[in-house]
């Protein structure tokens, strides 16, 4: 029996569908969005980072220049309290409200991960009156303006004694972080065969041990993208923070830093600095979970 030689045009047949052969302006359009987006999206990272190291009379010098013709780390000398200057006391609050921001949002992501995982696995698995539209109402209860609710979250801390409290901010937080986590784990657990729990059932496990020790373990991107995306939401807020936690021992990062906007002496390179600082922990979150963060975000989106 004869041997057909592939053709030219079988070759260019690429997962059932016909390949064409992308021309040279084509991919150069193509790159060139790629990078004027990438530039878009790390822009202003990297300028914050070139203010954090320079002088302020470097930036405050026309024509302005985007390559620092000084470097310095005293910026971030002052924000640690190594170097004494004019705002130092305000400078002197950046440490202590990244601590109580690692705490709020650390409590945050766990009591995410425990209530919000067993919540999106209830609506992943059972069906229930009126499952569709509890969905929605969670999903509908993120949507209101943070503003709108900043009075009905004033009378229920002080009614409950929370007021100015690390604690009152988590549990406000978490009625803003619980939804979206809703969300994301039914939509992964979805994607997990019913078969592992059925067969966790006849070798003996009732549901609930079913989940922790079978569906759970399995889970894993979808805990960090949830977890990370909790996390990143607490660490960012700053409308709540700001106006329900006035006073200081219990201010988080953000309120802090657009607080040193107020000085006399506005020194934008502190401040720069200040805000690297506080960038840091999510931006290192991102880059050590991003693999497990983008599955756990997309499953659920292809079926079949």
């Amino acid at each position: 029996m004869a041997t057909i030689a592939p053709t030219a045009a079988a070759n260019r047949d690429y997962r059932g569908g016909r390949y064409k052969t992308r021309s040279v302006g084509s991919g150069l359009v193509l790159y060139g969005l790629i990078l004027a987006l990438a530039l878009w999206l790390i822009g202003p990272f990297v300028w914050l980072l070139v203010t954090s190291i320079s002088y302020q009379r470097n930036l405050m010098a026309r024509p302005l220049s985007f390559v620092p013709p000084e470097v310095t780390l005293d910026n971030y000398r002052m924000v640690l309290g190594l170097v004494r200057f004019h705002a130092e006391g305000q400078a002197a609050r950046i440490l202590p409200s990244m601590l109580n921001s690692l705490i709020v949002a650390s409590a945050v992501t766990a009591l995410n991960l425990i209530i919000g995982t067993t919540a999106g696995y209830a609506y992943a698995r059972y069906r229930f009156p009126l499952k569709t539209l509890s969905l929605f109402a969670l999903l509908f209860a993120r949507m209101l303006p943070t503003v709108v609710l900043v009075p009905a979250f004033f009378l229920m801390l002080r009614a409950l004694g929370l007021q100015n409290t690390l604690t009152g901010l988590v549990v406000i937080y978490c009625a803003f972080t619980l939804p979206f986590t809703v969300w994301i784990m039914k939509a992964y657990f979805e994607t997990i065969p019913d078969e592992l729990d059925k067969s966790a059932l006849v070798d003996g496990c009732n549901r609930l041990q079913a989940y922790y020790r079978v569906v759970l373990p399995v889970s894993g991107p979808g805990l960090v993208a949830a977890g990370a995306f909790a996390f990143m939401l607490c660490w960012n807020e700053f409308i709540i923070a700001q106006v329900l936690n006035t006073k200081p021992d219990t201010t988080t990062l953000p309120p802090v830093i657009v607080a040193m906007n107020g000085q006399t002496n506005i020194d934008y390179s502190v401040i720069a600095a200040s805000g690297f600082v506080g960038a840091l922990p999510a931006v290192l979150l991102v880059l050590i979970f991003q693999k497990q963060m983008v599955q756990g975000l997309t499953a659920g989106s292809v079926k079949g």
